[in-house]
């Protein structure tokens, strides 16, 4: 059975693109040649430049690839706590089967792979304001949820680099944890900010979900 041209083209372009996504991880952008990228594909060098137009726009397709990688399902339906911490655990089951991958993203220091990065924030502070019923706009709100992403980041960054010492769950407790403590100082930011119903969704049954001490 033969090929069309269009499958032939698609098969090519999936080469290019996954030798890409290991020559970007593996190595800085800089060092990383046209060449390099076809010989490792095993096609011709000219196709790099008719599917992709350049190398930096075969890194851009490579550090999309990358994000897809990682991406995971929005939570289903459910109580807020439950949802939030599916959405952590996903993170972390996600960045442990592709470990590389999430690093090479993480730390690099290329534009492109920033914007991907802070495109991905903003969906992530949407998602969590839409689960704990606040407002993404709100500059408390958006301030607190951006140092939480970030703590993400670096949690799960860190969690790679020294080996997976704690397990997985107990990364979502902490991360739980701190993202109900960054709540209650955002109502210390904005007086108007109520964030009692947010704490409540966020605790487990049982637990106090105490607004902040104005004392």
């Amino acid at each position: 059975m033969t090929t069309s041209r269009a499958e032939r083209a698609a098969t090519t372009r999936g080469k290019l693109l996954d030798a890409a996504v290991q020559l970007f991880l593996d190595m800085p952008y800089d060092e990383v040649s046209v060449h390099d990228l076809a010989d490792a594909a095993g096609v011709a060098y000219g196709l790099v430049a008719h599917h992709f137009g350049n190398k930096r726009g075969i890194h851009v397709e490579a550090m999309r690839q990358i994000a897809r990688q990682l991406a995971q399902d929005s939570p289903p339906p459910g109580p807020a706590a439950t949802r939030i911490r599916h959405l952590i655990r996903g993170h972390f089951t996600s960045i442990q089967q592709n470990p590389a991958a999430y690093l090479g993203l993480m730390l690099s220091a290329d534009p492109d792979s920033r914007a991907i990065i802070d495109s991905a924030k903003e969906l992530a502070i949407h998602a969590v304001s839409e689960i704990l019923g606040l407002a993404p706009k709100r500059p408390a709100v958006r301030l607190v949820l951006r140092a939480w992403l970030v703590a993400v980041s670096e949690a799960a960054v860190g969690w790679i680099q020294d080996g997976y010492p704690f397990p997985a769950d107990d990364m979502v407790e902490l991360l739980m944890a701190g993202l109900a403590e960054l709540l209650r100082q955002a109502s210390r930011l904005d007086d108007e900010f109520d964030v009692a119903s947010a704490l409540a969704a966020l605790a487990r049954p049982g637990e106090l979900a105490a607004g902040p001490d104005r004392t």
